[in-house]
């Protein structure tokens, strides 16, 4: 398993938003509002929503072409792949770092306060 920069708790489709519960962490705010259609337009340019798969019920491979909507997607894919996309959006879209520097500045500052 490969070590994250945050854990998300939680999250929910509530009207047109994504409700998503992070833990504390260094790097983002413990709750984000992801709009459905800027995830959805990240899943389309990712490739989220489409799949194949093979066919031999006629004696013949048949590959075929499957395009997921938003609902189908939301409502059929496993929790885990919907969390592994979700925590991807966010790194892309909403991460901050200036929270994390931020951090280590008040860090020093407070180290230098105390010696």
């Amino acid at each position: 398993m490969k070590k994250r920069l945050f854990e998300i708790i939680d999250f929910v489709l509530k009207d047109d938003n994504i409700i998503v519960q992070i833990v504390d962490n260094n790097y983002i705010d413990n709750s984000i509002v992801v709009p459905v259609d800027q995830f959805n337009q990240y899943l389309k340019r990712h490739d989220k929503l489409y799949f194949e798969a093979n066919d031999m019920s006629t004696g013949q491979l048949l590959t075929r072409a499957y395009t997921l909507t938003f609902e189908n997607y939301w409502e059929e894919m496993e929790r885990e792949y919907r969390e592994e996309d979700l925590y991807d959006f966010i790194i892309v879209t909403c991460f901050d770092f200036t929270k994390a520097i931020d951090n280590i500045i008040l860090k020093q500052k407070l180290t230098q306060y105390i010696w």
